[in-house]
């Protein structure tokens, strides 16, 4: 029997190749980048990548993404875990959103994964992206956190713009729940 390319079974397939292709790719980036900067620099030692503006520097995070909360390891243990968990929990309901929103979640997954990893591994985190003019510097961060923010990022923009357009063209309809632009009242949508 085969799948039109708009059959749920097609659609499903789409998704998980999304959302766990992209949060394996990140996992993997992150782990091969982590492995070459440990074996490269020694920690705290820098080394310019586009002048001193962009640097790799490699740190240790016991806290959360960019340095914040040192010292809590175990408990962004448990919130990487539930996070990862969570996702993969309500894929279900992930695969029917947007193909962007699919991959905002396959980033977050793979950010928290990677970095889970490094918790449970070595007991806090390796940092090396350093960006910043002079002594003005954003706390340095890593792949999996560049994917867990982008993945937030792209989140947010949806809610934000995507959320407020459609909303904006249920409002075109008069603001009747179940009606379309054209006035017509959907009563499987009530």
């Amino acid at each position: 029997m085969e799948h039109s390319s708009d059959s749920p079974t097609t659609r499903s397939r789409g998704f998980v190749v999304r959302l766990f292709a992209t949060a394996l790719c990140i996992i993997a980036a992150d782990q091969a980048v982590k492995r070459v900067v440990v074996s490269v620099l020694e920690s705290g030692r820098s080394v310019n990548f586009l002048g001193s503006i962009v640097r790799f520097t490699r740190t240790t995070n016991t806290g959360a993404a960019f340095g914040l909360l040192r010292g809590q390891g175990p408990w962004f243990i448990v919130v990487s875990a539930v996070a990862s968990l969570a996702i993969i929990l309500f894929r279900r309901e992930i695969a029917k959103l947007r193909r962007c929103d699919q991959v905002a979640f396959g980033l977050i997954l793979g950010g928290a994964i990677g970095n889970l990893i490094d918790r449970i591994r070595l007991g806090a985190v390796i940092d090396f992206i350093d960006i910043g003019f002079g002594r003005l510097r954003w706390p340095s961060f890593n792949v999996a956190d560049s994917g867990i923010s982008i993945g937030v990022v792209l989140l947010a923009l949806s809610f934000l713009f995507v959320t407020r357009s459609r909303g904006a063209q249920d409002g075109a309809a008069g603001d009747v729940p179940g009606a379309d632009p054209a006035g017509e009242t959907r009563w499987d949508e009530r």
